[in-house]
């Protein structure tokens, strides 16, 4: 890349994990830090307050990093992928060029891979092989992630479970730097150093999937920390994995294939989505008995599942939400937190029939939460209000008997 080194928007702490794939292949890179007001700031006085909420998120942290006196703008690139669902997304990097050419920074490269080709084009001459180690880091990612958000709520030390995940993290990614030789026995060492928190006995939390716009609800600061909130109200959270999303875009790009009567595209996609199951069974492996498999939902049930609520040939979020949000209904959760985008079309497709859902799922407590990085005390009152919900419909349902705890081979405490 002409010595220039390829930054990544933070979308969760996955984006440390393909920063460490692209390392391990001679690319310079690195995942820019967790957005701030500083960098909302930023965006907002290039931007029109009218964007999507990630878009400005994105463009804050690529242009605090620009106008950092120690970047030299013509040595840097952003990924920011492109899209062609029905969704501002596809913008975003055509927005940014447009930007950074007016402050000039028109050195400053963007590299915008397709979903078209299930962003196969993302390996920058390295082939399947860098491709497949993305997909390894992110499945392991999402493993580990599981763990922590299903141990934290029960924790017998403050903090012992954020350390535990922290150094997983870390142990992750140094495995991926070095082309993941080892990772077989890095999550090894990783399943047994989650079965070593110390764990509070009692009943099971009310069990919240988190579902929405995949960047905010991976991400905690655009997220409005819905986490971290419904944690403290007493949840234990469940978020669909990252890797879904490619796991998607394989589906899509074979039946774009079959669409355009792409027979090669069509072989190209069922070997991606070979591999990547292949792959996403040998690493979920070590962690058997440690998490709660039967939330596991695979992205073809969830476009099963969808229908009596959107198509799910409607590109984008809403089919993975609402698919995943009716069959998680029926498999012990207590409520549905949605985070959308202020704005957000597709994000305003599934509040709008999550009515329905809630009542064809029993009246499961559902809340919707446009957020677009103002502060509004009435989030936190929703959100207690929400949990108040969730706490009667789990005592109705018996899913805070003890017995529902997931978590096996434990130490726990009184």
């Amino acid at each position: 890349m002409d010595g220039r080194t390829l930054y990544f928007p933070y979308l969760s702490d996955a984006s440390y994990t393909i920063a460490a794939v692209c390392r391990s292949f001679g690319i310079k890179s690195e995942s820019l830090p967790m957005q701030t007001q500083e960098d909302l700031d930023l965006a907002r006085k290039y931007t029109s307050a009218r964007e999507c909420f990630p878009m400005i998120a994105t463009t804050g942290s690529f242009l605090k990093k620009l106008m950092d006196p120690e970047t030299d703008p013509a040595k840097v690139s952003f990924f920011m992928p492109d899209h062609n669902g029905p969704c501002r997304f596809g913008q975003y990097n055509r927005f940014q060029r447009i930007l950074f050419d007016r402050l000039g920074y028109d050195k400053t490269e963007i590299i915008a891979p397709s979903n078209d080709d299930s962003y196969e084009s993302i390996s920058g001459g390295h082939g399947s092989e860098f491709r497949l180690n993305c997909w390894k880091g992110f499945v392991a990612f999402d493993i580990i992630r599981k763990l922590k958000q299903e141990r934290k709520p029960y924790e017998a030390i403050p903090g012992n479970t954020d350390q535990v995940y922290q150094q997983a993290l870390n142990d992750l990614c140094n495995s991926l730097e070095n082309k993941a030789k080892d990772l077989t026995d890095t999550l090894a060492r990783i399943a047994y150093s989650f079965t070593q928190i110390p764990l509070v006995n009692g009943k099971r939390k009310p069990v919240i999937a988190v579902v929405g716009e995949i960047f905010m609800r991976d991400n905690h600061f655009c997220s409005a920390q819905i986490v971290h909130r419904l944690e403290k109200f007493g949840a234990e959270t469940w978020i669909a994995p990252f890797a879904e999303w490619l796991s998607y875009s394989t589906i899509r790009y074979t039946r774009d294939s079959k669409w355009k009567g792409d027979f090669k595209g069509v072989i190209k996609s069922k070997l991606q989505e070979y591999f990547q199951e292949r792959h996403a069974s040998k690493i979920v492996k070590p962690f058997h008995g440690l998490f709660d498999e039967d939330k596991e939902v695979a992205v073809k049930d969830m476009l099963n599942a969808c229908g009596p609520y959107v198509h799910r040939h409607y590109d984008g979020d809403p089919a993975l939400n609402l698919g995943t949000s009716a069959i998680l209904a029926d498999r012990g959760i207590s409520g549905i937190a949605n985070i959308l985008p202020f704005t957000c079309m597709p994000g305003t497709l599934v509040a709008s029939v999550s009515d329905q859902l809630r009542k064809d799922k029993d009246n499961i407590p559902y809340v919707s939460i446009a957020y677009d990085g103002q502060e509004d005390a009435s989030i936190d009152l929703r959100l207690q209000a929400f949990m108040h919900q969730a706490y009667q419909y789990a005592e109705q349902k018996g899913l805070m008997d003890p017995s529902t705890q997931a978590i096996h081979n434990q130490v726990a405490t009184d």
